[in-house]
C-alpha cells in the first residue's frame, strides 16, 4: 500500500480507488465505492472524516483478526461523539490469552459478535465518502484490506490521515518512530482515556488531530496535504 502514497496523493489515490472499485463484487463493497471519493482539495474544516480504531487479535493481518471497530465521525472540524459506533467482529478461532489481556474482549463476547461479512456490511457505509483518521494507520489500512478481501472478495482502498505521521511531518521527530497515542496526547495536555477500546481510541485520535491542527502554524491544511504518505 505504501507505494500508492508517494508523489501527488490525489492522483495516485484516484487511480488506486478506481482500480479497487472495478474489482469489487456486488454488495457492500461495491456500494462503498459507488459513494465516490471525498474531495481531497477541501480544507479540513469543510470536510467529512471518520476517526477509526481497530482492536485485533494480533498485529499480523494474514493471520490475526479484527475483533472490534470503533468509529467517531468528524465533520466541519467537530467531533460527533454522539454518533460514535462500535462494531464487533466474530473471529474464526479462539482468542489468544495475550490479546484478551490487552483489549478485554473475551471468547464469550466474541462469540456474540457478527460474522466478518455482516460486520463489514455495517462498517463500510460509515466510512463511505470520507477520509479516515487513525493513529499508526498502517494497522487499519492492512487489516481492513485483508478483511474485505477475505469476507467480501475485493480490496479496500480509502484515504487515510495518520496522526502519528502528521506529528513527525509537522512538528519533527525521528523518521519511522512509533509514538503511542496516549503519549502524544500528554504532549498536548489532553486527558487520559483507557486504551484498547475501539470507540474511546477513535475519539482520542480525533481529539489529537484537532490539537495538532490548532498548534500547526500557517494556513489551514487541505485533506490532500494531510494524507498518509
Amino acid at each position: 500500500m505504501a507505494a500508492l502514497w508517494l508523489g501527488d496523493p490525489r492522483r495516485k489515490f484516484a487511480r488506486a480507488f478506481a482500480k479497487a472499485a472495478a474489482q469489487a463484487p456486488a454488495g457492500p463493497l461495491a456500494d462503498y465505492y459507488a459513494a465516490g471519493m471525498p474531495t481531497l482539495d477541501a480544507a479540513f474544516s469543510e470536510a467529512e472524516l471518520a476517526c477509526i480504531d481497530l482492536e485485533t487479535d494480533g498485529l499480523t493481518p494474514r493471520r490475526d483478526a479484527i475483533l472490534e471497530a470503533g468509529i467517531v465521525p468528524l465533520a466541519q472540524g467537530r467531533l460527533q461523539a454522539g454518533q460514535a459506533r462500535r462494531i464487533r467482529f466474530r473471529p474464526a478461532q479462539a482468542l489468544s490469552s495475550a490479546s484478551v489481556a490487552i483489549h478485554g474482549i473475551t471468547d464469550d463476547a466474541a462469540a456474540r459478535a457478527l460474522n466478518a461479512d455482516e460486520a463489514l456490511a455495517q462498517l463500510l457505509p460509515l466510512l463511505a465518502g470520507r477520509v479516515l483518521v487513525a493513529h499508526f494507520a498502517q494497522i487499519e489500512v492492512e487489516f481492513l484490506d485483508r478483511a474485505c478481501r477475505r469476507a467480501l472478495g475485493g480490496p479496500f482502498v480509502a484515504p487515510f490521515v495518520c496522526t502519528m505521521q502528521l506529528q513527525q511531518r509537522w512538528f519533527g521527530g525521528k523518521p519511522g518512530e512509533i509514538v503511542r497515542l496516549g503519549a502524544l496526547r500528554v504532549r498536548y495536555g489532553l486527558p487520559h482515556y483507557a486504551a484498547h477500546d475501539g470507540v474511546s481510541d477513535a475519539l482520542a485520535c480525533g481529539e489529537l488531530l484537532l490539537a495538532q491542527i490548532a498548534h500547526k502554524s500557517g494556513r489551514e491544511p487541505t485533506l490532500a496535504e494531510m494524507l498518509r504518505r
